[in-house]
């Protein structure tokens, strides 16, 4: 077994699981944004402040965006 095939093959199946766990957290991280975007108006009794889950649901939508960016970035520089 060549040692330089053996690290090609390492280093692509790396990527391949940064860009699953990218795009995974991206959908997590807006799901969690929305619901402490909208969870006041569907009765959903949060112990935090309005305002408060509100400055949480913006900052997790941008992380989630960030990271589906990062995920598709990442895809297509390949």
């Amino acid at each position: 077994m060549d040692t330089n095939s053996f690290r090609d093959r390492e280093e692509k199946r790396q990527s391949n699981f940064k860009v699953v766990y990218d795009f995974a957290a991206g959908v997590l991280w807006l799901g969690a944004g929305v619901f402490f975007l909208v969870g006041k108006y569907l009765g959903a009794k949060l112990i935090v402040d309005s305002l408060l889950s509100t400055i949480f649901g913006i900052a997790c939508v941008c992380y989630g965006v960030f990271r589906l960016y990062r995920g598709f970035y990442a895809t297509k520089q390949r």
